[in-house]
């Protein structure tokens, strides 16, 4: 089968997606599949080629496509190119405009398209911004290129119910909705990491035990809760440190409010974003990692920090429910008290923590690995092909 992956940006840098997209991609070669990648990235880019040969081999195609809303039949020459012989084409998104113009050509091209929305379609992503969404939905094209597609692949059972009843969003979804989560390399758990410890990197820590930010440093991942939390949980626990690791998007100046006020920015290490071993030292060595997101699609992160045996401490708003399931973190309510307490519960049991972390580490091997979920995902390419004939 000729599988073809369509986002806007690939760049290892740009958050989740494009690890999402590359691992999944990496399953499903490995079981025999052949993929190709388009994206609006620079085609000479020498970075993001090192990104997927990390990952793939042999090394995919990847067709560069810049998007020309107002040269439109170039574009369409573009994109029949890069999915001529495809046969399925999954799309990444819901508002990059690659995604949707290749669906226009999937369509006249008789080529069946799956939409994964990667949190998109949740309500508290459509009310940011939501006019503007709403315009696109109705004049741009979004909604034909939702609307017409083979089906919706979401990440957990509360995007599919946010799918089933989509009122808010002024369109019509597939009938077909499928429920398949992100995956990890289970390999990258197995090792210790190459690099130096995450402590001679940042000789600052010492030996205090830190609390882990590993994200976007975006208003959206509940920065000004992270930041008051801490500072509660600072009043009890005086010698545990935070560390937070990511590209600031806006959220760095909302966490740090209350951390100047509490006169505790040297409790505080700002490392910025890691894409190599030292991210995954940083989680190794971490007393907890923590999410305080306002909304989430299906944390990465997250599934990072359980393959690395953390315990987690998430709110309910990231969605992942096995965390209380299957015991391996606590759930908290969006508030910095309930983050400060769930925090402070995990500080004051180790042995707990060390046993939440134990069975966090198993779920990721048991249910989250790239070859199920590829394996999950060229089913379900199977059966919208059949159903396209």
């Amino acid at each position: 089968m000729r599988i073809v992956h369509v986002y806007n940006q690939l760049d290892p840098r740009n958050g989740g997606p494009p690890h999402v997209i590359v691992g999944l991609a990496a399953g499903q070669q490995a079981l025999g599949h052949e993929v190709a990648f388009v994206s609006e990235d620079d085609p000479d880019s020498p970075d993001l080629d090192s990104f997927l040969s990390d990952h793939l081999d042999p090394v995919p195609v990847r067709y560069a496509i810049q998007p020309r809303l107002f040269r439109p039949g170039r574009t369409r020459a573009d994109f029949e190119s890069a999915l001529t012989g495809a046969d399925v084409v999954h799309m990444h998104g819901i508002w990059p405009v690659a995604p949707m113009l290749a669906s226009r050509v999937c369509r006249e091209m008789g080529i069946p398209w799956i939409v994964a929305p990667h949190g998109s379609l949740h309500q508290g992503a459509l009310g940011e911004k939501r006019l503007k969404k709403l315009v696109g939905m109705w004049t741009l094209g979004y909604r034909e290129y939702i609307s017409d597609a083979a089906a919706l692949h979401v990440l957990n059972e509360h995007e599919a119910e946010g799918a089933r009843h989509p009122s808010y969003v002024g369109v019509s979804l597939p009938e077909h909705i499928q429920v398949i989560p992100n995956g990890v390399f289970p390999d990258t758990f197995q090792s210790q990491p190459s690099a130096r410890s995450f402590r001679q990197e940042n000789p600052d820590l010492g030996d205090d035990p830190y609390i882990l930010f590993l994200s976007r440093l975006h208003p959206g991942k509940g920065c000004h809760l992270l930041g008051e939390a801490f500072v509660q949980v600072q009043r009890e626990h005086r010698d545990v440190r935070l560390v937070l690791v990511g590209q600031d998007q806006g959220g760095l100046e909302l966490l740090m409010k209350s951390i100047r006020e509490a006169g505790l920015t040297d409790r505080v290490h700002v490392i910025g974003p890691l894409y190599d071993d030292r991210k995954h030292a940083a989680y190794r060595e971490a007393a907890v990692y923590c999410l305080p997101s306002l909304h989430e699609g299906f944390s990465m992160a997250i599934t990072e920090a359980l393959g690395w045996g953390r315990p987690v401490v998430a709110t309910t708003a990231c969605h992942f429910p096995e965390l209380t399931e299957h015991s391996c973190g606590l759930e908290v309510d969006v508030d910095s008290r309930s983050i400060a307490t769930g925090l402070s519960y995990v500080l004051e049991n180790p042995t707990e923590a060390q046993e939440m972390g134990a069975r966090g580490r198993a779920l990721v091997f048991q249910r989250y690995t790239w070859s199920q979920i590829a394996a999950q995902t060229v089913a379900l390419y199977e059966r919208v092909i059949e159903d396209s004939q």
